[in-house]
This record gives structure tokens, C-alpha cells and sequence, in this order.
């Protein structure tokens, strides 16, 4: 009985700026704001704004910086007018 278990995680120490520390706390409050009144903690704030940049640089490093990772615009210069 009791909760299932969750996947694996690996514990790490981070050091944060000041600055950094209250950028988590306002994420924190933002998804706690949008989303089903869940409560999300440091760790799942962090993990869920490491896999954002990573798709983002991933999809920006796979189109060869022709497309923004975040949006999906166009990077060509060139193109725009």
C-alpha cells in the first residue's frame, strides 16, 4: 500500500545567486498559479526549466540556428522583412 514509487532520482547540490534563487521561487509561483493548484517544489521547477532549455537548444543545434528552439520563427535575417 502507500504511494507508488517515483522514478530514480539522483541528488545534487547546486549553488544559486540570490538573483537565481528568486527567479525559482517565481517559477514556482507561476506553475502554482497556472496549473491545477498543485504544489511544485525547487527541485521539479528546476528539472522542468533544465528540459525546456534543452529542448530548445536541441531543436535551435538540430535546425542548424535556422529556427528558434523556443518559438519556431525563423532565424534567417536575411528572409524577414
Amino acid at each position: 500500500m502507500g504511494r507508488r514509487r517515483g522514478e530514480i532520482k539522483e541528488t545534487v547540490t547546486i549553488r544559486l545567486t540570490p538573483r537565481a534563487r528568486q527567479m525559482v521561487t517565481d517559477i514556482k509561483r507561476y506553475f502554482q498559479r497556472g496549473f491545477s493548484g498543485k504544489m511544485y517544489t525547487n527541485s521539479l521547477a528546476i528539472e522542468q526549466s533544465i528540459g525546456h532549455y534543452y529542448k530548445s537548444i536541441k531543436a535551435m543545434h538540430e535546425s542548424q540556428g535556422t529556427w528558434c528552439g523556443c518559438c519556431g520563427q525563423s532565424r534567417n535575417m536575411d528572409k524577414r522583412k
